[in-house]
């Protein structure tokens, strides 16, 4: 049974609001005390709104209506599961222009969710209490004023887009227009979890960095990272961070040298044509490479294996494992890791100049993948 309620800052808010995002429905939800009730008697009154310009937008109930609906989206297969069990007792129903999300806790609580790092803030125990809040600063807490000069320069989101920072917040990134993109919300969440699991482990003082640039415009990319990496002894180790390689049999470098691909327990390493800094792009996607794969035409040498990679955590490196380097948060499984050499050619006699680089692209699968060359390179590989 919902609770009737009628407070001063709530009402002030509704007033600043359209809705509904749907039909009418009579709420009830697994609790029917505090701020459980005020929900469930807000959503029945007014199915889902949006305030702030749309800054703001509090999720309607049922199947049919514009944007989440409260259900789908708190079922942990839509975006909670890439948290793993850090958003677990939260009942998410609203959030801000940036996914920064408002939920109800099992204490009762009403608490600000932050999407990068996961950490929840207290804002009260009631409705009232939050929109008291969010009356405060609207431009702050509501990013009202953000959402206006955001959908001025750029068209309206559909209610089922947030934006999301190519650099994220937490790890320096701006709210400059280049840094900002578009996506549909549920996917900003995904994106996010895996971070805010590296964040959420890492002890108190520690280093994290992580190098990224604008992903190109591409529905089905995770995302995407540009970095310069050492290859020591003319290879790479692609890893998990919490694995070592150690000290494996000669043979095992043996056939790394003739087919730039080899793996050890949550490690796969891979051939470069110099023993310098190198380009490595790399590539997070939420499916495989298309079958008629372009860039496995174009490439001079393609090789694929499996990653698990349980820290969540990856790594690139030669056995190195400075805090300085970057470290790329990825939903904790097993990984296929499809690795695309290109011009080696270009790779001066010595040894010492070339053009070469490389594009590595992962994606979660269920099966295995043994080590294998897809295109082999027509003349002897390099560095070797």
């Amino acid at each position: 049974m919902t609770t009737p309620f009628d407070p001063q800052y709530l009402d002030t808010f509704i007033a600043r609001a359209r809705y509904p995002l749907g039909p009418p429905v009579t709420v009830e939800l697994d609790r029917s005390d505090g701020a459980y009730g005020e929900l469930a008697a807000l959503l029945t009154r007014h199915n889902g709104l949006t305030a702030f310009n749309a800054g703001l937008q509090v999720f309607r109930a049922g199947t049919e209506g514009l944007g989440p609906d409260l259900q789908t989206w708190n079922d942990p297969q839509t975006w909670k599961h890439t948290y793993e069990g850090l958003a677990d007792g939260l009942l998410c129903f609203a959030q801000d222009l940036f996914g920064t999300q408002f939920a109800l806790d099992n204490e009762g609580h009403v608490v600000r969710f932050d999407p990068e790092t996961a950490e929840s803030t207290i804002l009260g125990d009631s409705l009232e209490q939050w929109a008291q809040w969010l009356l405060a600063d609207p431009d702050v807490n509501g990013t009202h004023a953000f959402a206006t000069s955001w959908q001025d320069h750029h068209g309206p989101l559909s209610h089922d887009q947030r934006l999301i920072p190519l650099r994220f917040f937490t790890l320096g990134g701006t709210y400059e227009d280049d840094n900002l993109a578009v996506k549909e919300a549920a996917q900003c969440m995904r994106i996010r979890g895996p971070l805010a699991q590296t964040l959420h482990a890492l002890p108190d003082g520690a280093h994290f960095q992580m190098t990224a640039t604008p992903p190109p415009s591409d529905p089905d990319l995770l995302s995407h990272h540009e970095l310069e990496v050492f290859a020591d002894y003319s290879t790479l180790l692609i890893q998990d961070d919490d694995a070592r390689l150690g000290e494996p049999e000669p043979a095992w470098f043996d056939t790394l040298a003739e087919n730039w691909i080899n793996t050890a327990p949550g490690v796969v390493g891979v051939g470069a044509g110099r023993p310098f800094d190198v380009p490595v792009t790399v590539d997070v996607r939420h499916t495989p490479p298309a079958d008629d794969d372009k860039e496995l035409q174009q490439a001079d040498h393609v090789t694929q294996a499996s990653l698990t990679l349980p820290s969540g955590r990856l790594l690139i490196s030669m056995q190195d494992f400075d805090d300085e380097l970057p470290r790329i948060p990825l939903t904790p499984g097993t990984y296929a890791v499809r690795v695309y050499s290109h011009d080696l050619h270009a790779i001066s006699e010595d040894g010492l100049e070339g053009e070469d680089h490389y594009h590595v692209v992962l994606w979660l699968t269920d099966e295995e993948h043994p080590a294998q060359v897809l295109k082999r390179y027509p003349e002897p590989l390099p560095g070797g």
